[in-house]
């Protein structure tokens, strides 16, 4: 079994294991003294009544703040691909009473999301990453966003630049505000 199909198929007692202890640390509220959501989401220019997909959305850290952000006009997909973020995620969306927030299982680079769906897509924290192939996740995240969307990719990886997701013209980069960078969607 590959690294990637231990860690995010969900068939891997050890890589559930690793995911439950991970979602635990991911919501740890000493967290919240390093990462604010609420700013971190803000920085997305994230509007009241918009589409947005939150890619990677783990443990729900930031689910609440983008949910609250686009308002009860706007709506929240919330995806990951392994089933113990999903479950981690639904739990917090339910207990919390958000109604604008769906969360389903996706794999980000092999999409089944439909074409043009989201005015904006939220990467945060998941890349760069060595199980994902930038190219792939550019191209889905090209493919979903609507014309002129927006893709805002916030990591804590120091020095890090999003440059592989411009390749070819798929993005352009629009600036960088608290740390997230802005790359907008081009027509190809």
């Amino acid at each position: 079994m590959k690294l990637r199909d231990v860690m995010f198929s969900g068939k891997s007692e050890r890589g559930n294991r690793f995911f439950t202890k991970m979602m635990a640390f991911l919501d740890s509220p000493k967290r919240l003294k390093y990462d604010d959501p609420v700013k971190l989401v803000a920085a997305s220019g994230i509007r009241e009544g918009q589409r947005v997909l939150e890619i990677g959305c783990g443990s729900g850290f930031f689910t609440e703040a983008a949910s609250r952000a686009v308002g009860e006009s706007g709506t929240l997909v919330a995806a990951d691909l392994h089933p113990v973020a999903v479950e981690t995620t639904r739990k917090k969306v339910i207990d919390s009473g958000l109604t604008n927030v769906t969360v389903v299982q996706d794999d980000a680079m092999n999409s089944s999301l439909p074409d043009g769906e989201f005015d904006l897509i939220l990467l945060y924290g998941v890349v760069p990453s060595p199980v994902i192939d930038p190219d792939k996740l550019a191209d889905q995240m090209h493919r979903i966003l609507k014309p002129g969307g927006t893709c805002a990719i916030w990591t804590m990886v120091p020095f890090w630049k999003p440059l592989k997701y411009c390749r070819g013209g798929r993005f352009t980069l629009d600036g960088k505000k608290d740390g997230v960078f802005l790359l907008r969607r081009e027509d190809r």
